[in-house]
């Protein structure tokens, strides 16, 4: 397995504003690879993709892309699994962008951006912003130069803003988009998934558009496997297993559960498949979309 999904910070090194809710306070603590390799629990994976972890917008956020580029090479030079791409971050709408972008390519593992676009303008929570980025046009423009890096983009947001998302990402077919976390699914607020699952099946139209089978919590908290399963059962029928891949959403999704038993639900909800096409969504979209050889051909 490739997790595609996976989030470290360190306290002493960052701010990290999110982690100031009560909601997170069981994980509000320094995360690194050692502490991921701890929660395997015998798991095989092969390394992982990390996703920047809203380090403080007000502060230069490639410092935390060479922070991570160092700890992928602590782990290689011990030949441990580790990080194997990175997913910065960057504000589509800065003025400097292409310099920042810049700046994050000057590290090899440095392979898409992510800047969160759900939005709530009565939240409190810092991960949340309070404007509809999409509807930005600096943001769209902003979004148009990830081509020039060869970047691609892990996108977050509501199922209601799908259509959006889509018609933004139809302009730029040479920037690989994933949507991130199921596309959100809600059963509280969206009665029988059907802005949900409108939303998914016309973002897949989009050849160049993939999805992550993660943060299955989302679902209900201990997980709900029926759900789960019925909801990855219809991404894969509407994406295909070459564009499914599986993120674990650690530290964030242990507040659901330990990672033994999320791997278990992972392969449960990909028994119907066959062997290659189990190993796609397992490990192969993954390194197809985020760039990581193969480490037999490597």
């Amino acid at each position: 397995m490739i997790d595609t999904h996976v989030h470290h910070w360190d306290l002493a090194r960052f701010r990290y504003p999110w982690l100031d809710d009560a909601t997170f306070a069981d994980i509000r603590g320094t995360y690194l690879p050692a502490d991921y390799r701890g929660e395997l629990a015998g798991v095989p994976v092969e390394g992982w993709v990390h996703v920047q972890a809203e380090v403080d917008h007000q502060l230069d956020p490639v410092a935390e892309t060479a922070w991570i580029a160092s700890l992928a090479d602590e782990a290689r030079a011990a030949d441990l699994p580790g990080p194997l791409a990175c997913v910065v971050y960057a504000d589509l709408r800065a003025s400097n962008l292409d310099e920042l972008l810049s700046r994050h390519c000057r590290y090899p593992l440095a392979r898409g951006v992510r800047q969160e676009a759900w939005f709530d303008p009565t939240s409190s929570r810092a991960d949340i912003p309070r404007d509809d980025l999409l509807a930005d046009r600096a943001w769209q423009e902003g979004y148009g130069l990830l081509a020039t890096f060869g970047l691609s983009f892990d996108l977050l947001v509501w199922p209601a803003q799908l259509p959006t998302a889509a018609a933004i990402a139809a302009d730029v077919p040479s920037v690989p988009v994933v949507l991130e976390h199921l596309g959100l699914p809600d059963p509280a607020s969206d009665a029988g998934l059907r802005t949900w699952r409108a939303g998914v099946r016309n973002f897949a139209q989009l050849p160049h558009a993939y999805v992550k089978l993660s943060a299955f919590s989302l679902l209900g908290r201990p997980r709900n496997e029926r759900a789960v399963r019925e909801v990855v059962s219809e991404l894969l029928d509407v994406f295909g297993p070459k564009r499914c891949m599986v993120g674990s959403n650690f530290p964030v999704e242990k507040l659901a559960g330990d990672f033994r038993t999320l791997y278990d639900l992972i392969l449960i909800s990909l028994q119907e498949l066959s062997d290659e096409q189990r190993t796609d969504v397992l490990a192969d979209t993954a390194r197809r979309f985020y760039q990581i050889p193969d480490p037999d051909r490597r």
